[in-house]
């Protein structure tokens, strides 16, 4: 299951960049597309589940409470930053740095879970897994870090100073 995962959030982040690069998108008309996109999709999973008539009923029940309303306004708020800046991150850099990124914050949560919520034993090979994915995102942001401070510093040029015809 972990692979399958792994492979539909690869060819989603490809998706994302060849998008933004090939048709000159930005994250937000992205985001937006992508939402667009999606109802579709998980209209059918909430009717083929048979969520529907209960997500429903429950959201008509917690709509009154307001601490209700304030929890699903910062989780909107926070779901929105996510992808806004996993999309900027896909289209400024790549598809790989992205993954790379996600995995050495998987590592930041893993590792603060541990310190913070207990509840896990920690032994050899939790310890042997967090330091081989932190190394290798070390790593490969060091390589990306050098191969661009080779490259020649390409300099945009000033529009304010070259007004259009």
């Amino acid at each position: 299951m972990a692979l399958i995962s792994v492979f539909f959030q690869t060819m989603y982040l490809i998706l994302v960049e060849k998008s933004g690069a090939d048709d000159g998108l930005s994250s937000m008309e992205l985001m937006f597309y992508n939402s667009i996109l999606s109802i579709p999709f998980l209209f059918f999973i909430i009717v083929a589940t048979g969520e529907f008539p209960h997500s429903l009923s429950v959201l008509s029940e917690k709509t009154a409470s307001a601490s209700f309303s304030v929890i699903l306004l910062i989780s909107l708020v926070m779901g929105i930053v996510l992808n806004y800046t996993m999309f900027w991150c896909t289209i400024v850099n790549s598809a790989l740095t992205t993954t790379i990124v996600g995995v050495l914050k998987g590592v930041g949560s893993t590792t603060l879970g541990f310190v913070v919520l207990g509840g896990v034993k920690v032994h050899a090979l939790n310890v042997t897994g967090l330091v081989i994915n932190t190394f290798g995102g070390v790593w490969y942001s060091y390589a990306k870090y050098t191969q661009k401070k080779k490259l020649p510093r390409r300099v945009a040029p000033d529009e304010e100073s070259h007004p259009h015809k």
